[in-house]
């Protein structure tokens, strides 16, 4: 069996140093010569003189094995993670005290960048990454920083600075080597850095660069962040908001439901939603309401008009008569 998840305790941790585990310590044929002659010397290449020390606990199929040397450590270990399932490790287990793997913390200029996408960028430069969690401040307000756990690829640092779009990011981790913030390589810090910020090729200036830009999210030329087709966000798709779990930060980045209206005159007809009504449409309505709500003074004026004029009609016909 390979190495699984690191289980030494910390008090006890030593450099070039693997734990052995045996699944059955009572098994006699799987002991403390079967380790040294099958996986050390046999399966691990490892001579005897390469051997510190080996610090055994057989009840507990416990067995320490101290390497004379750094070097003969990464040996041991390559050959264990590209013969994972060699026969001769069944009913073990076995990883190093001390793994490679470091805490990053990683500090975005803006806390609306998707974690995923923050996450994708890092996770080239990784063998493992795992997202701890944000970092708070002692109010227990979010810093806009995370915490990650990592374990490079050999030979590869993520850089301590990118940029998504137009926001710059920052990595921290222990260790880490100088970092030049203006042509982004590790090996030198930007003080007399003559490096293109663009191409990182030496000769000229970004402004007299003539190769094409990268995207700064894929690498990849002909485009750039913000119509990167790997980035597979829709226009849909809403930012975590710090505080709020992904359901409440799409609820408040969208409006309520709006209420759906009827016109009185036409129930049976289709729903129009209150921000599709128009000026005009309002215009008509109010006409209406002003229709059916008439005064009653109205109404006496007209019919004192129409008898004034059957009066006066009256009054016209008798005096042709007289005549």
């Amino acid at each position: 069996m390979a190495a699984k998840e690191e289980s030494v305790p910390v008090f006890v941790r030593v450099k070039n140093t693997v734990r052995i585990l045996a699944a059955d310590p009572l098994n006699l044929e799987k002991n403390l010569a079967f380790i040294v002659q099958v996986i050390l010397e046999e399966f691990g290449r490892v001579s005897r003189r390469e051997i510190l020390v080996i610090q055994d606990y057989p009840k507990k199929g416990i067995y320490d094995v101290t390497f004379d040397g750094e070097g003969v450590f990464r040996s041991f270990l390559s050959i264990l993670e590209a013969n994972s399932g060699d026969r001769r490790l069944s009913g073990f287990k076995i990883f190093p005290h001390i793994t490679d793997e470091v805490f990053l913390v990683v500090k975005s200029y803006s806390p609306f960048v998707p974690l995923k996408e923050i996450e994708s960028v890092l996770g080239r430069y990784c063998k493992k990454l795992s997202f701890v969690g944000k970092i708070l401040n002692e109010l227990g307000i979010w810093t806009s920083k995370y915490r990650f756990k990592a374990i490079f690829k050999e030979g590869l640092f993520p850089p301590a600075r990118f940029r998504l779009g137009t926001v710059n990011i920052d990595c921290f981790f222990s260790g880490m080597p100088d970092f030049c913030r203006r042509c982004r390589q590790y090996g030198h810090i930007a003080d007399g850095c003559s490096l293109c910020q663009g191409c990182g090729k030496a000769g000229h200036e970004i402004t007299n660069c003539s190769s094409p830009k990268k995207c700064n999210f894929c690498f990849q030329e002909g485009h750039l962040y913000a119509t990167c087709p790997t980035r597979k966000v829709s226009s849909e798709e809403t930012v975590a908001i710090p505080g709020k779990s992904s359901v409440q930060a799409e609820s408040a980045s969208k409006p309520h439901e709006e209420e759906d209206i009827t016109d009185q005159a036409s129930q049976s007809g289709p729903k129009v939603k209150r921000s599709q009504v128009g000026p005009a449409v309002k215009r008509k309505k109010e006409k209406r309401k002003k229709e059916k709500k008439k005064k009653p003074e109205d109404i006496d004026v007209s019919s004192s008009m129409e008898s004034v004029e059957s009066v006066s009609l009256q009054s016209l016909s008798r005096e042709g008569q007289t005549e």
